[in-house]
């Protein structure tokens, strides 16, 4: 990125809101602190990509509302083809947990994306396609169940090279969210975490991501 940053970095006290007990609290305080700053690394990522001349994506910030009781214990930036309904299709996706902030290419295992994904998997070229991108790249990918907060969700498979087993176990094991990308914890990237620069590295993952992203993210 040549241009000037709009993201400033994160700060410890936007990860310590996904602790706060009272529900509506929580949600307040995570997109006070934290949505504008995902506004600005959004802003960022696709002036990189335009300067690329990738254009036509719409990022998206969660309400945390929805369905009515959600407990929010992440929040996140979606980049996505369409303007709304973007859960059911490919989103190129940073997310904020309270323990790692995620860069990746993500699916809402209900939507319609996904299914596509495990069809090209399984009966595609896909699966070569995706370790021919992802494996050089060192990214990862992960399967994630529901669980009650404050954890939120629980790990089912962690792999940097078996893409069709992750898809598989995804679908068979009722998880709901399969994701290819890199985790960046706390500890270990807390000083790009609270840098500027963060911004270059989540748009040099999503541009990897980006030529997979584009087979599945719908018109």
């Amino acid at each position: 990125m040549a241009a000037p940053f709009r993201f400033s970095g994160f700060t410890d006290d936007d990860f310590t809101v996904f602790r706060i007990p009272e529900r509506a609290r929580r949600r307040e305080e995570i997109i006070r602190l934290i949505h504008p700053k995902l506004a600005a690394l959004g802003g960022d990522i696709l002036a990189d990509f335009r300067r690329r001349g990738i254009e036509g994506l719409y990022p998206h910030l969660p309400q945390l509302n929805w369905p009515p009781g959600y407990q929010p214990f992440c929040t996140w930036l979606a980049l996505s083809t369409q303007s709304h309904r973007y859960q059911d299709l490919a989103q190129l996706n940073v997310g904020v947990h309270e323990p790692f902030v995620a860069v990746r290419l993500g699916f809402d295992t209900s939507g319609f994306a996904f299914g596509r994904l495990l069809f090209l998997m399984s009966h595609g070229d896909l699966k070569e396609v995706l370790a021919r991108i992802a494996v050089p790249a060192g990214l990862r990918c992960r399967v994630y169940r529901r669980v009650s907060w404050p954890e939120g969700s629980k790990t089912l498979f962690d792999s940097g090279e078996d893409f069709l087993q992750a898809v598989q176990i995804a679908e068979k094991e009722g998880a709901h969210w399969f994701e290819v990308g890199k985790t960046f914890p706390r500890e270990s990237s807390h000083e790009l975490l609270t840098s500027s620069e963060f911004a270059a590295a989540a748009a040099q993952i999503l541009l990897t991501l980006y030529p997979i992203f584009r087979r599945l993210a719908g018109p």
